[in-house]
């Protein structure tokens, strides 16, 4: 549901308005990119679009908030050691896939204030392998995310050009998070 939909009442109180708007400006991030207005963001929230600049103070800063908003939601999948879990890239409709590759197209800029997956996952995998160089570690990471990441974009895509069923689907979708998680050292419980 988007947040247009769940909006029939407006949000009411200065949490429940800073939600609407970081929710309404990742929706649209990941639907169109970072070529967005401050009115249709309150639009998409159901607000007034004066409350960003109350709020955020201006449109960089709420985009700020929305990326690493999108940071926050991924890092709390990680397991108690640090590691992402291999299909993270794909949750939440490729959230942060698409998030990432908009920023990556459209902006010179780094919106995120810190990498917390990377970061976390790095730290894991020396943990795990102390004897593995920063280097070594580095270049996993990089693969590892990559692959789920580019995965995670084209995968819809993909699946429609081959014309494959939803079982097929399924067993390619399986074999990327199984690949991710070998490349990228994460402990996978069976």
């Amino acid at each position: 549901m988007t947040t247009a939909a769940a909006n029939t009442h407006k949000p009411m109180g200065k949490t429940a308005v800073r939600r609407a708007l970081v929710d309404a400006t990742t929706e649209l991030i990941v639907e169109k990119g970072l070529s967005m207005s401050v009115r249709e963001i309150a639009r998409r929230a159901g607000v007034n679009h004066g409350l960003i600049h109350t709020y955020f103070g201006t449109k960089g800063q709420l985009l700020t908030a929305a990326f690493d908003d999108i940071q926050q939601r991924a890092a709390a999948e990680q397991d108690d050691q640090g590691f992402p879990p291999p299909d993270l890239a794909g949750r939440r409709d490729a959230e942060l896939a698409k998030a990432l590759a908009r920023v990556m197209l459209e902006s010179p800029e780094n919106p995120f204030t810190s990498h917390q997956i990377t970061t976390s996952w790095r730290a894991a995998l020396h943990a795990q392998h102390p004897a593995m160089d920063a280097s070594e570690v580095n270049e996993r990471v990089v693969a590892a995310s990559s692959l789920g990441l580019g995965y995670a974009l084209f995968a819809d895509h993909l699946a429609s050009l081959m014309d494959l069923n939803p079982a097929q689907r399924t067993a390619i979708d399986e074999r990327v998070a199984q690949l991710v998680a070998e490349i990228g050292g994460i402990p996978v419980n069976d």
